[in-house]
This record gives structure tokens, C-alpha cells and sequence, in this order.
């Protein structure tokens, strides 16, 4: 499936959401099974949608229309490796205080450990910001490989791509962590 081509969107990386809006919104409106639609063309489109919406999935989708070979074990930028061990430190310190928490018998027991939150909230805002960061600027890249064309451009595309998958998938974990801290603290 070309998601470019299905909802009449410019085969390039570096979209912006406002015209993605307006070209999903016309086409979910055309193929809307309320409108004399089909149900499969509104899924489809749907789908498109939710593919060229992020980042990670528009570039992957690129490489596939391009039929460029795409490996997921390939090389990944050095910048995000660079806060993988930062990372699982972080999510660490959150499944152990919340497990700490859990066994606290006595509310003077939770309280000392309470202590720890501003500091495990702090870690999490400050890497999920840091990761924020590195996303927008490996998203920058998406206009040079725009105007020097996707072929061109297939090393550095692939490499961004694995980048990306890598930033989605613990933007995810760190979101999970947060909300387990939240729902330890509600837990009494």
C-alpha cells in the first residue's frame, strides 16, 4: 500500500500536519461509508493516515514505495545509542520504587520511599524531553532527503528509520513508567 497515493499526498518526507489534516480529512470525508463509501477504501485510508502521521512509520513507508532494501538490525545513529544505558537506568529506578512501594506495609514505609518521586519524575521528563529533541533533529533531515531525492538518499534514510524506531519505542516505555509511578502513588 502506497499511503502517499491513497490519500493524495506529496511523495515527501517532510510534511506538515496541518496539510496532512486537510488531505486525510477530504479523503476520509470522499470514502466515508455514511457518504456512499466502502468500508475497506475508509480503513485503508485510515490506515495511511495513522502511517503518515509519524515519523518513524512516513519514512519507513518511503522506503518501502521507494523498494529500497531495509533492514531493521542494521546500523542505528550513534546519538541514540547514546541513551540506551540512560534509558534503562531510568526505567529501572521506576520498576524498583514501584515494587519497593508495592511491599510497603505501613504509610510511614511509603512515605520514605515517596521521596524518591520528584526525583524518578524529574529522569523521566528529562529523557523524554532529551529523546524529543534527537526526534526533531533526526526529522529535519526528511527536507535534504526531499530535495536530494529518496534513492539518493537510501543509507541515511534506512539508518533515520531505525533511529526512529528505536526513539518511538522507549517515547512508549518511558509513558508506561510514568503512569506506573502515577498509579503507585495512587494506590495509597
Amino acid at each position: 500500500m502506497d499511503p502517499f497515493a491513497l490519500i493524495n499526498v506529496p511523495r515527501k518526507l517532510a510534511l506538515k500536519d496541518a496539510d496532512l489534516d486537510l488531505l486525510l480529512l477530504k479523503a476520509s470525508q470522499l470514502h466515508h461509508p455514511d457518504n456512499g463509501g466502502d468500508q475497506d477504501s475508509f480503513s485503508k485510508i485510515r490506515l495511511a493516515g495513522e502511517i503518515l502521521k509519524s515519523p518513524a512509520k512516513r519514512v519507513r513507508a518511503a522506503i518501502e514505495c521507494e523498494g529500497i532494501s531495509f533492514d531493521e538490525r542494521g546500523e542505528i545513529p550513534a546519538k541514540v545509542m547514546e541513551y540506551f544505558s540512560h534509558i534503562a537506568s531510568v526505567l529501572q529506578d521506576v520498576d524498583s520504587f514501584v515494587s519497593e512501594r508495592s511491599k510497603a506495609l505501613s504509610s510511614l514505609g511509603k512515605a520514605v520511599l515517596d521521596i524518591r518521586v520528584p526525583r524518578l519524575k524529574g529522569d523521566l521528563e528529562d529523557v523524554t524531553s532529551k529523546l524529543n529533541e534527537l526526534k526533531s533533529a533526526m526529522i529535519t533531515n526528511f527536507k535534504i532527503f526531499d530535495e536530494r531525492g529518496w534513492r539518493n538518499c537510501e543509507v541515511e534514510m534506512c539508518e533515520i528509520a531505525r533511529g526512529l524506531i528505536f526513539l518511538t519505542k522507549w517515547s512508549a516505555q518511558l509513558k508506561e513508567a510514568n503512569g506506573k509511578l502515577f498509579e503507585a502513588l495512587l494506590a495509597g
